[in-house]
């Protein structure tokens, strides 16, 4: 799992995957994550290049979720495949992580 991060204006924070978000991707973004978790308030993820989310990848993003939402922030993530979308909406996690179609529905979320 290869991690990008960029600072977009307004204290935007995006986070780009690429790979597989499973037990090894998820080590492998963990610390990284809870980084920007504890520093940003607005955090957005393009999950084009997420070929498979496993559950372990699920609580990272809940764990960030949660995180930021303390703060009174928001983390989005956008461009998530079929069956992501699906086990994110089933789990009942879209309710803590937004899930959004496109980048700037996600900035409009998080802003």
């Amino acid at each position: 799992m290869q991690m990008d991060r960029q600072e977009l204006e307004g204290g935007i924070c995006k986070i780009t995957l690429n790979g597989s978000l499973d037990i090894e991707g998820a080590g492998a973004v963990e610390a990284p994550f809870n980084e920007v978790s504890q520093t940003h308030k607005k955090v957005i993820i393009d999950m084009t290049n997420v070929d498979f989310l496993a559950s372990i990848g699920i609580r990272v993003l809940v764990k960030s979720a949660k995180t930021i939402g303390s703060r009174g922030g928001r983390l989005a993530v956008y461009n998530v495949n079929d069956a992501a979308r699906s086990v994110l909406a089933s789990t009942g996690v879209d309710a803590i992580v937004f899930v959004e179609d496109d980048e700037a529905a996600a900035i409009n979320v998080v802003s």
